[in-house]
């Protein structure tokens, strides 16, 4: 080979290396749906629902685990551990079903304030660990927004 083909080769290898590696944009929420309780007692209160994503990256990635924490109006509802490995479509809208093993005691400290209002804040705090082509890095998730309740809906 002469060098003008290796220059060639090492410029077009380098160039799509720059475009593989393009950081990994987090998920866009679009909505909660099947929103079900459940559980063995009132204590042991269990919340199970599918959150519906959008993902914005131009390739494809692979959903691998995750820890949230979340919370309605600044106080803890509960703690979830997502270990599903869920493949993502590029551009594509997505399933994560999750269960939250809810703290009742700031469910029920709540419920009234909650009953008065026309929207509360909802956070999510923690990370997931996503990749693709078997490369997988820990992003973490900080989410934050107003969501109107309609209570006579639920």
């Amino acid at each position: 080979m002469n060098k003008k083909t290796i220059s060639s080769l090492l410029l077009f290898s380098l160039i799509m290396s720059f475009y593989s590696c393009r950081q990994i944009v987090a998920p866009e929420y679009v909505a909660i749906d099947n929103i079900q309780f459940g559980g063995e007692s009132f204590s042991k209160t269990v919340l199970s629902a599918d959150v519906k994503l959008y993902n914005p990256n131009k390739s494809n990635l692979t959903f691998k685990s995750g820890s949230l924490d979340i919370y309605v109006d600044n106080r803890l509802l509960g703690h979830t551990e997502l270990d599903s490995t869920i493949h993502i479509a590029k551009s594509d809208t997505f399933t994560v079903p999750i269960a939250v093993n809810l703290n009742m005691g700031n469910v029920l400290g709540n419920a009234l304030a909650l009953g008065l209002k026309d929207s509360v804040l909802i956070r999510l705090d923690g990370n997931v660990k996503v990749g693709r082509s078997g490369v997988f890095i820990t992003r973490p998730v900080k989410y934050e927004q107003k969501e109107k309740l309609d209570l006579l809906g639920w």
